[in-house]
């Protein structure tokens, strides 16, 4: 599963963010979050959450997807 490369540190928050995103847009109810985060990230540099804010989010939501919350 993606989210445990994420916490192992396989792969990147941004990475994690993208990929449901990419596949499935905002439609699937399970990786929506990761989708709006992912646009997010687009909007860095105009206000709003840094990188490093989002980072924690997407890490926090991958911990509660594999918690399976």
């Amino acid at each position: 599963m993606l989210c445990r490369r994420l916490l192992q540190g396989e792969l990147s928050p941004r990475a994690l963010a993208f990929w449901p995103h990419r596949s499935h847009g905002h439609e699937l109810p399970l990786t929506a979050r990761l989708a709006e985060l992912d646009d997010a990230y687009d909007r860095t540099g105009y206000g709003g959450p840094t990188v490093a804010e989002l980072d924690a989010e997407v890490t926090a939501e991958a911990r509660r997807l594999g918690a399976g919350l």
